[in-house]
């Protein structure tokens, strides 16, 4: 037996309302000890404890609107969410350059606005290129001033 299962047995085995009988893993275990433990705190003043799951369930949740970006949701007003779930085409180019950015889920809920991790691929052409023709025209105007007129 782990670990785990032996410290919900004990817990379990504390709130004296289940049978242990009934349980035959450790996620039953698992949720007869929260449904336990919900009823526990409620009687005590405690806040009832919240499982991993819903923990990401709810970081994967716009914290002004409430919307599920988990479930593709997003308010169209809502500057929190911008437009998008947790994925969208690349906002340098509008999509063009096919590259999809993640949402910054940090950052989105601590600034309460949209941000957005990703790399524009037309950026990077479009720099190299910007850059090849910047040397062109410097290579092309050092040899226009050393041209001079002859008769």
């Amino acid at each position: 037996m782990s670990i785990a299962r032996v410290e919900t047995m004990r817990m379990l085995n504390k709130s004296q309302s289940l049978s242990l009988s009934s349980i035959s893993s450790l996620d039953d275990a698992h949720i007869s000890f929260s449904v336990a433990n919900s009823a526990n705190s409620t009687a005590s003043g405690q806040e009832p404890v919240v499982s991993i799951e819903e923990l990401r369930l709810q970081l994967n949740s716009c914290f002004t609107c409430g919307v599920s970006w988990h479930e593709d949701h997003v308010s169209l007003d809502c500057q929190e969410c911008g437009g998008y779930s947790l994925e969208r085409p690349c906002p340098h180019c509008e999509g063009r350059c096919g590259s999809t950015w993640k949402r910054d889920l940090t950052m989105s809920h601590a600034s309460g606005k949209a941000r957005w991790e990703g790399k524009c691929l037309l950026s990077t052409s479009t720099q190299m290129i910007k850059n090849l023709v910047s040397e062109d025209e410097s290579h092309l105007c050092s040899r226009l001033e050393k041209l001079t007129a002859s008769s």
